[in-house]
């Protein structure tokens, strides 16, 4: 996205204090939330499927760790700082971390890693990674690039 895109949408959010307030609840709920739905699924693998339990804890610590590596490797600035703008939410300024998006690429390999366990609750987390991918976008936390690299490793991870 453009910084004329990106400045739209902030106007957009500030010109209702609720528009704001939600993106930037969302932003922080949703991880919470998917981060939550994985602890209970762990404990449900554990109890019900435990050969899967390597499997569902292995490759989102590998997708997290490979991320993490590959940021502190290539050091992309964020959006608000290639185009100097304070975000809707979430701003650390300087941080040149932004490639790839760690909580687009965490989201996605768990909802895909629980899909395989449990397809109908795999759906509704892989919704919520993709709204956690959209919602950083929007924020001006990541650029879409990021997060759409995000899923890529976090898919291939996933069909290795």
């Amino acid at each position: 996205m453009s910084k004329a895109q990106y400045l739209h949408i902030i106007r957009w959010a500030e010109e209702k204090p609720f528009r704001k307030k939600l993106l930037c609840r969302l932003n922080q709920f949703l991880p919470f939330l998917l981060a939550g739905s994985y602890l209970i699924c762990l404990v449900l693998c554990f109890l019900v499927y435990p050969v899967f339990l390597v499997r569902l804890i292995l490759r989102p610590a590998f997708c997290f760790l490979f991320v993490t590596v590959l940021r502190y490797i290539l050091k992309f600035r964020r959006p608000y700082d290639v185009y100097g703008f304070v975000p809707i939410c979430g701003y650390h300024p300087g941080k040149n971390r932004s490639f790839p998006s760690r909580h687009a690429a965490s989201a996605a390999i768990i909802a895909l890693e629980i899909f395989h366990l449990w397809s109908s609750l795999g759906i509704i987390l892989i919704i919520f990674a993709l709204l956690i991918g959209a919602l950083r976008i929007l924020c001006g936390n990541h650029f879409v690039k990021d997060v759409l690299a995000a899923y890529a490793i976090a898919f291939l991870l996933n069909i290795l």
